[in-house]
């Protein structure tokens, strides 16, 4: 359908309190990490 929109990106450093700020950034780099370590193994296609 055309109304619904999936949100892929959010801006998690509009957040002005510090605590909520700081755990949000620890948590996408352990996305990151994660997300690296997963891929880490596998070989990439050639283009």
């Amino acid at each position: 359908m055309a109304n619904e929109i999936t949100v892929i990106c959010t801006n998690i450093f509009k957040n002005k309190d510090k605590e909520v700020f700081t755990e949000a950034f620890t948590l996408k780099w352990i996305e990151l990490i994660n997300q690296y370590e997963k891929n880490k193994g596998q070989s990439v296609p050639v283009r």
